[in-house]
């Protein structure tokens, strides 16, 4: 089968090519999957580069790019015939551990292929109402913004929330969870992005080049604020600022430098950074706000699976520019 890898360690995106490999073959408990659709997220060429290794993990060489997949279930293990799964299903995850992309159930990334081994655990069904574009667009992105969100910044309605950066992908979904739940909504844009971030319907838009959001006399007390792009001294400046209340939440999914222990920083109730996990029932319920129409996913651009569309899709994620997920069209 084709399959986008790498052979070693780098930040140049023309060593990633398409080469032949093997195709798996299902076992007890993972399923072949024929992959639709895959998308990129910036987290694939830190991978790439290797620094991840410093933070303990695993990066086996070749390795096989990508995370974000949807397809259709070509291959199961007899064993598993009644988990619920089986041949002919439609499918999408985010192939990802525990806090960290890799875990000891299968090889980490592997979404950019023409077949995918995966667990059923860490599978949803695609439902009929959700493209298999927007299934691979949505499943990391939305299951941060959605454990952000849900778990760890725990908005309820009737809070306020700030999110950082709500013209990214996490962020426009996090405007859209925070939405559905009865939150007020502020969020940081540019010039630029601030027509395309409204389309989200957030309470209050600031626009960072025009003015300073830690001066902006309504957002004072806030419940949580969500940074989602790294933003500089977040976390000092919402508390300093008394834009966060004092036993607020600040959740970062960027500046990993506050640690990663929720209750270092009282008398806030939660400061940290966060990676997400693999979790279905999060897959499911962003599909069904997909369906529900409750969400949007927007598809900025589309790419063919050649050499050309691999550099091209790692070169329009780099310059953090697009307007919506980067999908890699698999097959029809």
């Amino acid at each position: 089968m084709k399959a986008a890898q790498y052979l070693e360690n780098t930040e140049d995106p023309t060593a990633v090519k398409i080469r032949e490999i093997p195709k798996p073959e299902p076992a007890p408990g993972s399923v072949v999957v024929q992959i639709k659709a895959a998308a990129i997220n910036p987290v694939d060429a830190m991978v790439m580069s290797g620094v991840t290794k410093g933070f303990g993990w695993s990066g086996p060489l070749p390795f096989t790019f990508g995370y974000d997949f949807s397809g259709v279930i070509v291959a199961a293990d007899p064993a598993d015939a009644d988990t619920g799964f089986k041949v002919g299903d439609s499918v999408f995850a985010v192939n990802w551990g525990e806090h960290r992309h890799d875990d000891d159930s299968v090889a980490p990334g592997g979404a950019f292929a023409e077949y995918i081994k995966i667990p059923l655990a860490k599978l949803s069904k695609k439902p009929e109402g959700v493209s298999f574009d927007e299934a691979a667009a949505v499943a990391l992105v939305g299951t941060t913004a959605y454990q952000v969100v849900t778990a760890c910044a725990q908005v309820e309605a009737g809070q306020k929330v700030l999110i950082f950066g709500g013209s990214t992908t996490v962020g426009s979904i996090a405007i859209q969870i925070c939405k559905a739940k009865g939150a007020w909504v502020a969020t940081t844009a540019s010039k630029r992005t601030t027509e395309y971030v409204k389309q989200y319907n957030p309470d209050l838009i600031v626009d960072y080049t025009a003015e300073k959001w830690e001066e902006n006399p309504t957002l004072k007390g806030l419940d949580a604020a969500l940074d989602l792009v790294g933003e500089a001294d977040g976390l000092e400046k919402v508390k300093a600022s008394g834009t966060l209340k004092p036993d607020g939440r600040f959740v970062t999914i960027v500046a990993h430098g506050i640690g990663s222990d929720p209750n270092a920083h009282p008398p806030l109730k939660f400061a940290s950074s966060y990676v997400l996990r693999n979790d279905p029932k999060d897959q499911d319920e962003l599909a069904a706000m997909i369906v529900a129409g409750t969400l949007k996913v927007a598809i900025h651009e589309t790419f063919p699976f050649t050499d050309e569309g691999l550099q091209a899709i790692q070169t329009a994620c780099k310059s953090g520019k697009a307007m919506g997920k980067l999908v890699m069209k698999i097959a029809e």
